[in-house]
């Protein structure tokens, strides 16, 4: 089970590494174009009603991960009469789902005067475009419902390949078309599209691989367990709507407190942020279906070991991407758009450690939910979305765009950072919290340390320029990870990682040299 279980998590890792890597760089030549054929008024607008209808999406937040976390036990012995039947709770929840983010979407139209604080800039009607983004979003709801059972077999790699297929399919006709039309509408009519055919052959391939979740005499699951999963599933709302409260209000509140422009300006830096995020995130979400197969065991001191064992990782992982970012985001700005869509060192900088507070709590989150911790630490989302709106006017008002990052950055350290890791020590490991939280304090001395030792060698460096970006390249790769080499090659996360990871790659990459020799 332990070797199924590390074959199914490398292939999904590896899948997910390289649909996203293929997908972020067709976004990027879609951004380019984008650019090219309309202005940075569209792109505010993008941003800020893409957040608008993640806020929205909270309904959904916790259904999804309840339902598959109850199917790996019955997944585990083949027990496909409950499969069936949470399946079938599954579509009847995502069709109210759907309906209830496009009844809350068309709720925000008669306020959209006071979001959007400047009339942007652009041709078309910004109602009739705010209605295509919620059309797109809430439609998928209808469809996507059969994602879980391909999720929770731990076969993400088939929804990544497919992702990936539509997604490069979509990037080249959207390209010919902004060159042909120049038209926004056009452009949001493809992505709607795209989505609805991707999410029909997913449900497709689900009823290919899974027939029997057709089959016609399906049980009712019964009052006790339906509401036990329901009981999960309003804890998880109540968690994640904080979550996405952290997370989604930067660019409405850059609308409303500065301008539409400026959300522009911020989507190039998130754009590439949130390009790495989803390769990294993607690559690990892999792991999700490989941990809830694992806590489905009652070998707690293993489960203790894969926990600080993918918190090693995570920090590995996102340290080597927060200082890249530092050093070279503003240098590949200047490169890609001009000096003219430049924001300053303290977005980046804010923008960057956000990034690595949000990598480095992830296994918590994965290992919370996994477990079946769903109804712990309800009021920490409402203490994480009070502090990060207060924080984020209030310095906004000091210190301009940069303030609302911070005020996330406050967010997350007070609330999300410890919460999940301290639910589950208590819960689960029942061993003491304090030896969580000395690693993570280690890892962000660490990573401050790498830091400053990034921008001193780099403050020797010319801001401009193809080669002095490549020197930066290479300070980036270096420093991060020599240092961590350096003080970690003796812990026993390193030893696993090498053991299970860095060993096995290499020793294919020699075996396909030797091919060529």
């Amino acid at each position: 089970m332990e070797e199924s279980r590390t074959q199914n998590t490398v292939k999904n890792v590896k899948t997910g590494a390289i649909v996203q890597l293929v997908n972020k760089l067709m976004s990027f030549v879609v951004r380019t174009i984008f650019i090219m054929m309309l202005n940075t008024e569209y792109l505010g607008v993008n941003g800020l009603f893409t957040n608008i209808l993640t806020m929205l999406s909270f309904t959904e937040l916790g259904i999804g991960t309840a339902i598959i976390f109850n199917m790996y036990k019955p997944i585990a012995e083949d027990d496909k009469e409950k499969i069936k039947s949470l399946m079938r709770l599954y579509k009847k929840s995502y069709f109210i789902i759907g309906t209830i983010i496009f009844a809350l979407g068309l709720c925000i139209i008669p306020f959209m005067k006071y979001i959007v604080k400047e009339a942007p800039n652009i041709k078309e009607n910004i109602i009739i475009i705010y209605l295509l983004f919620l059309f797109n979003t809430a439609s998928s709801y209808f469809f996507t419902y059969k994602k879980s059972i391909i999720i929770a077999y731990q076969k993400q790699s088939i929804i990544n390949n497919i992702d990936s297929f539509f997604y490069l399919i979509r990037s080249i006709i959207e390209i010919i078309f902004l060159f042909l039309t120049r038209n926004y509408i056009v452009y949001l009519v493809i992505e709607i599209l795209s989505t609805l055919i991707e999410n029909i052959i997913l449900a497709q391939k689900a009823d290919k691989l899974f027939p029997f979740i057709k089959e016609k005499n399906i049980k009712e699951i019964n009052k006790t367990e339906k509401k036990g999963i329901f009981d999960n599933v309003k804890s998880l709302i109540v968690y994640k709507f904080g979550e996405v409260i952290l997370n989604g209000t930067d660019n409405i509140l850059i609308s409303s407190m500065v301008n539409v422009s400026t959300v522009g300006l911020c989507s190039n830096y998130t754009l590439i942020i949130q390009a790495i995020k989803s390769i990294v995130s993607t690559s690990l979400g892999g792991v999700t279906a490989s941990v809830g197969n694992l806590n489905a065991s009652k070998d707690t001191k293993r489960k203790e070991e894969i926990f600080y064992q993918l918190t090693f990782i995570n920090f590995i992982i996102y340290s080597f991407c927060t200082i890249a970012f530092i050093i070279l985001l503003e240098p590949f700005i200047k490169l890609w758009l001009g000096e003219n869509y430049l924001l300053g060192m303290g977005v980046v900088i804010a923008l960057s450690v956000n990034f690595f507070i949000d990598g480095i709590r992830n296994p918590g989150y994965i290992f919370r939910t996994t477990l079946g911790l769903f109804s712990k630490g309800k009021i920490t989302p409402y203490i994480g979305s009070i502090v990060n709106i207060i924080a984020s006017i209030i310095f906004c008002k000091i210190y301009g765009v940069v303030g609302i990052f911070i005020g996330t950055i406050i967010a997350q350290v007070s609330s999300y950072v410890w919460i999940d890791p301290y639910l589950v020590h208590k819960y689960e490991f029942k061993t003491p919290f304090s030896k969580y939280l000395k690693k993570f304090l280690m890892y962000v001395l660490t990573l401050t340390i790498e830091i400053v030792i990034a921008l001193w060698i780099t403050s020797f460096i010319e801001n401009t320029g193809i080669i002095n970006f490549i020197l930066r390249g290479f300070i980036a790769l270096l420093v991060p990870n020599v240092i961590n080499i350096i003080l970690f090659h003796k812990i026993e996360e390193f030893k696993a990682l090498k053991e299970k990871f860095i060993q096995p790659l290499l020793k294919k990459i020699f075996c396909k040299m030797k091919l060529f020799v």
